[in-house]
């Protein structure tokens, strides 16, 4: 399958101070809310949730959101009705990045979102948010 959406990628990319999710398990907790907000087509209250935990320009976090609602009218239109989501896997590297997967399904097709998180010391900061309709990643 063609890849028909543009993967969003931010990473850290300036010295913005930005608030911490204390354990793995509040990284985990605070991604499954912000899917369930992009599941109900909430793309800025999902990527607002993130601004505190996210160390850089809200400008830069605003302009993912602007891009999403760009795109999503060809996701619906290509994909159909969003049906649920489905949390997939988990993936790290050493102690100090986690990354957790979901699938967004629709009718259709499905697309997946990752939401990756660094641990730069003692507490977890968002790193990126991506999605994509290519599945390719995820088989094992």
């Amino acid at each position: 399958m063609k890849k028909y959406l543009v993967v969003i990628f931010l990473f850290f990319s300036a010295p913005v101070l930005a608030d911490t999710l204390k354990t793995e398990k509040k990284a985990f907790e605070f991604s499954n809310g912000m899917i369930q907000l992009l599941y109900k087509e909430k793309f800025q209250e999902a990527f607002d949730s993130a601004k505190p935990y996210w160390p850089i320009p809200v400008v830069e976090i605003d302009s993912v959101v602007n891009q999403i609602n760009q795109q999503w009218p060809i996701v619906r239109k290509r994909f159909g009705k969003a049906i649920n989501t489905e949390f997939v896997k988990k993936e790290r590297i050493g102690k100090s990045f986690i990354r957790y997967y979901y699938l967004h399904k629709f009718k259709n097709h499905a697309i997946y979102w990752r939401i990756a998180f660094y641990k730069s010391q003692k507490d977890w900061k968002v790193n990126n948010i991506t999605f994509l309709d290519s599945l390719d990643t995820l088989y094992e």
